[in-house]
């Protein structure tokens, strides 16, 4: 395993999390732990109730996460759980719990954000607002949320007032940002590329000749060589090519460099971040109440991409009367999100790799000067036959990231408002009646702006596309509750009914022809080349009811029925019935293990249920709410006349996916509790999921139409791991460790695909087979002769009339695909340390991955065979040649496209060990900060995403759920921070 290191100036390590299930990492306090109350579904539970699977995250576990995000830092965090993250910050991230759960309906959990289901990103929420975060993953847990539950469910709770008296905490840090990892090795010289370029012209002519039976001579390669030199367009030395390499490949040493840029080194810099934020909790008996105020700048690493919020937060708990108590909570966040990432040539980090090192970034002149405008700023080369002798590029021609970057704008600018009312009446004693309304408001408008200088949009006068989105939520919620104690009996019976509504209206424009060039304002532009809107609108309706019970808290049962209806579906389709139960037995109770010195607790555990998924995705991956109807695009043609085109033909029939969920456990704790250990079996069977349904041979293509056609199962099992090793007064250290591991099957497709299977992009479905298995050509090796790539292909042989495998070197003729391996690991998880002396604290998070394999797509594309001046892998050394007829990797030339296509030669292991977070700290003395006037005062060093080690470097299998490279994605990024946490 290769190595993929951070440059990182100071050693910083971060404060890891507890990962048992809703357990928290106080050494000091385990005992105490079965008392943990633990937020639940429409309320909450003492953690020795639970009879399912649920694990949380507490304040002091998030403290030092540096996210935009919060949710992008819990990688390796809690078992089960898988985060997939973009470097953009900001960014909310994918998250899968338990696997798979859809093959086209999303797979994403519901996040409920202090009891009300929340549509926003999590971006508008600082950790340091947040009191705790529950992972609800079995059906005992989810069922109360019906049709959104089967993909599991996050429950985020923010902080409230508790303790009597007026508390200030202020947490303030500054730091930088920078690239995670180092990038794929290119050439980063021009005399290494030409050299490299060079001798592939040439190798594959040698290739050539030899395929037409002429015996290769020093001339014609070389000619064929220098010839393609010329075409390059630009000359960053003294001598014309043809002097400047000989025929046997070498570099004239008298040759003297121009000029050169460094592209990466003017995209990617080291970049601040600050954040701040302020917590004021003041209560009484009767009023307690938490207001906060927070800032965040945190800039990429990437030049003009970055995230800046401000957010303020009230939350407020009023006892009006001894019976009657009021709730609520406001917050309002204000945030920009600049982005950098885009498509096409002009992204940033697929240029910057692909782009050949001789390809100037400024403007120059004849005399290979930067040219300046009349406000002395530099120029920028867009390729296009303005540079040196009217150098033009051959490769993405009008772009240049560099410069694009500083003056084109993309920006989205995103205005929340969360308002969640709660009135509480006790009827009797013992019976409760809830009321709940939550109310999410969310305007964004986003703005994409094209220069006039240079580039793309230049060539139409500029380009300015603005779009306004506003979305508004509404959720009601009337929830009974009795509880009951009889004896040893103990009952909590609840009784709600839930409405929650969602609105959404989109209008966009895109005008051209900019009169001021730096103008964003519509009324500026001139030319009208877009203008369109949509709305939707969603409803979800349910009625549910649980029961909770126990016998002398040994003995524990609930269950949970709901029954949704949801908009997505046809009247006829549209509501469905949703259960869970579960039960567990606390066996560290039973009078033959009381006083046990060894076992401390001990508990058993199982449930069992089914969910719904209404979350269905159209093919760009938007959210189909009309799944039953039919979608039309409205076209003019520019004739002023409407014309209908039908984008997805509805269908009536088309019913929820089902997931049925099984789970079954222990928990036990050991020698005082110093260890302890949480485990789960877990079986998910998802039926009726839908999928595209196969249309007739004259519309496909047209339109599309979703059916419930197929079945799917995963198995795994899961556990957490917590060692008190060391535990006194003034010293304390702990170790933790989470693993997950599954399997995914097919278990039914539609009978059209049973015998071939459905192929999806570099997958194959098949019964039998996991969602992820790759379907790509074999590859067979490289010809010693000549260095053509080899292929297997299966051919029915005509004289024996049996199946056989032979070899080919045309990629067309390739048959043979099935590869047997799956980009799903064997095993994700997560362990680490925390160690306590006196005042300091010194703790480590790693997350982990074992077993699966990635598809190395951009290192793919670095062997590529095209003759405009695109780079190449440093690898390109170990490639056939003459002189290297051995070499594992096939020619690569200027003239086969031939050589690298999609095959499993470029499968990876997606391997990785990731150093998450690290944190150093040191709380100073209670009579110092006394003394101050403070009360508590902490400082920290902290950095996260510090350290990567994987089989390729560039390679990082963290930035897909699949392991397939991505050339357009924001690479992650790494964070070093000083804090400062102050109490008064």
């Amino acid at each position: 395993m290769k190595k993929q290191q951070c440059k990182i100036g100071a050693l910083a390590l971060i404060l890891f999390a507890e990962y048992g299930f809703a357990q928290t990492r106080d050494s000091l306090t385990k005992e105490n732990s079965i008392k943990e109350v633990v937020v639940v579904a429409f309320g909450k539970q003492k953690k020795e109730e639970i009879t399912g699977s649920v694990q949380s995250l507490k304040t002091k576990d998030l403290a030092n996460l540096q996210n935009g995000n919060i949710l992008q830092g819990i990688g390796g965090k809690v078992a089960g759980i898988q985060v997939i993250s973009s470097g953009q910050p900001g960014s909310q991230p994918t998250i899968r719990m338990r696997g798979i759960g859809s093959i086209n309906a999303s797979s994403d959990p519901l996040i409920v954000l202090d009891g009300i289901p929340y549509n926003g990103n999590l971006n508008s929420i600082p950790g340091t607002d947040i009191e705790s975060i529950s992972f609800l993953e079995d059906a005992s847990s989810n069922a109360l949320y019906g049709s959104r539950g089967a993909n599991g469910v996050i429950i985020v709770n923010t902080k409230r007032g508790k303790i009597n008296g007026l508390h200030i905490e202020a947490d303030v840090k500054t730091g930088i940002n920078f690239r995670s990892i180092e990038d794929y090795p290119v050439y980063t010289s021009p005399k290494d590329y030409y050299t490299a370029f060079y001798k592939r012209a040439r190798v594959g002519e040698i290739a050539r000749l030899k395929q037409a039976g002429a015996v290769p001579t020093g001339a014609s390669p070389h000619e064929v060589g220098i010839s393609a030199l010329n075409k390059l367009g630009y000359n960053t030395y003294n001598l014309p090519f043809n002097q400047l390499i000989s025929q046997d490949g070498s570099f004239n040493p008298n040759a003297q460099l121009l000029y050169q840029d460094n592209w990466k080194k003017l995209l990617f810099k080291p970049a601040l971040r600050r954040e701040a934020s302020v917590g004021i909790t003041a209560n009484n008996e009767q009023v307690k109440s938490y207001t906060s105020l927070n800032y965040l700048d945190d800039q990429g690493y990437l030049i003009s991409s970055g995230f800046e919020r401000f957010g303020i937060r009230s939350n407020l708990d009023y006892a009006i009367t001894s019976k009657l108590k009021l709730t609520s909570g406001l917050s309002y966040t204000h945030s920009k999100q600049d982005f950098g990432e885009t498509g096409g040539f002009s992204n940033p980090f697929q240029f910057a790799r692909n782009i050949a090192p001789f390809y100037p970034v400024f403007l120059r002149n004849n005399n290979y000067q930067i040219v300046y405008d009349k406000n002395g700023r530099a120029l920028y080369d867009y390729g296009d036959g303005q540079g040196p002798n009217g150098a033009a590029r051959s490769y993405a021609v009008y772009e240049n990231p560099v410069g694009n970057l500083q003056q084109d704008k993309s920006q989205t600018t995103s205005n929340i408002t969360n308002i969640n009312l709660g009135l509480n009446y006790e009827i009797i004693k013992g019976l409760d009646f809830t009321y709940n309304f939550g109310a999410y408001l969310e305007n964004i408008k986003d703005l994409r702006f094209g220069n006039t200088i240079g580039g793309t949009s230049a060539s139409v006068g500029g380009n300015l596309t603005m779009s306004s989105i506003f979305r508004n939520t509404l959720n009601h919620q009337q929830l009974l509750t009795y509880q009951k104690k009889l004896g040893k009996h103990n009952f909590n019976i609840l009784v709600g009914h839930e409405l929650n509504k969602t609105k959404s209206d989109r209008f966009s424009g895109t005008k051209q022809q900019l009169v001021l060039p730096n103008s964003l304002s519509f009324d500026n532009a001139v030319k009208i080349t877009d203008l369109s809107g949509n709305g939707y609108e969603y409803a979800v309706e349910g009625y549910f009811s649980r029961l909770l019970y126990n016998y002398d808290n040994k003995y524990f049962f609930n269950a949970n029925i709901r029954r949704d209806g949801s908009s997505v579906f046809s009247p006829d389709s549209r509501w469905g019935n949703f259960y869970g139960l579960g039960a567990a037995w606390n066996i560290a109770k039973e009078d033959f293990l009381k006083g046990n010195n060894t076992i401390n607790s001990l508990k058993l555990k199982v449930s069992y249920g089914q969910q719904g998924n209404d979350n269905i995705l159209l093919e760009n991956s938007d959210r189909d709410y009309y799944a039953y109807q039919d979608i039309y695009g409205i076209n003019n043609f520019g004739e002023g006349k409407p014309v209908l085109s039908l984008r997805k033909q509805g269908n009536k029939d088309l019913k929820w996916e089902t997931s049925k969920n099984l789970n079954a456990g222990f928990e036990i704790s050991l020698l005082k509790n110093r260890i302890s250990l949480n485990a789960d079996y877990f079986e998910r069977k998802v039926s009726d999921m839908i999928y595209t349904l196969p249309l007739p041979p004259s519309n496909a293509g047209s339109y599309i139409k979703y059916g419930n056609i197929g079945d799917m199962i995963n198995r795994g099992v899961q556990a957490n791991l917590n060692i008190d090793i060391l535990r006194s007064d003034e010293l304390q250290w702990s170790f933790y460790a989470n693993a997950t591991h599954y399997k995914n099957k097919i278990t039914k497709l539609p009978a059209e695909q049973r015998s071939t299977g459905l192929v999806s992009g570099l997958f194959i479905l098949t019964e039998g087979g996991d969602r992820y298995t790759y379907y790509l050509k074999k590859f067979a090796g490289t010809d010693p002769n000549n260095g053509d790539a080899l292929w297997y292909r299966t051919n029915i042989n005509p004289n024996t009339k049996k199946e056989e495998t032979t070899v080919t070197n045309n990629y067309k003729e390739a048959t043979d695909y099935n590869t047997g391996k799956s980009a799903i690991p064997k095993v994700y998880g997560g362990f680490g340390t925390d160690f306590t002396y006196k005042g300091f604290n010194l703790a480590v998070n790693f997350a982990y991955q074992f077993g699966g394999y990635g598809y190395d797509d951009i290192y793919r594309s670095l062997f590529h065979s095209d003759t405009y001046a695109s780079n190449y892998s440093t690898d390109l050394d170990k490639t056939w040649t003459p002189e290297n007829p051995n070499a594992a990797l096939p020619r690569v030339d200027l003239n086969s496209t031939n050589q690298n296509g999609n095959s499993t030669l470029y499968l990876i292991k997606s391997d990785y060990i990731s150093l998450q977070d690290i944190t150093l700290s040191y709380q100073l003395p209670a009579d110092f900060t006394q003394h101050i006037g403070l009360s508590a005062l902490k400082i920290y060093l902290t950095g996260n995403n510090l350290y990567l080690w994987s089989k390729r470097k560039g390679y990082d299998p963290r930035a897909s759920l699949t392991g397939v490279s991505n050339s357009y994605r924001y690479s992650l990024l790494s964070s070093v921070s000083l804090g400062f946490k102050l109490n008064f």
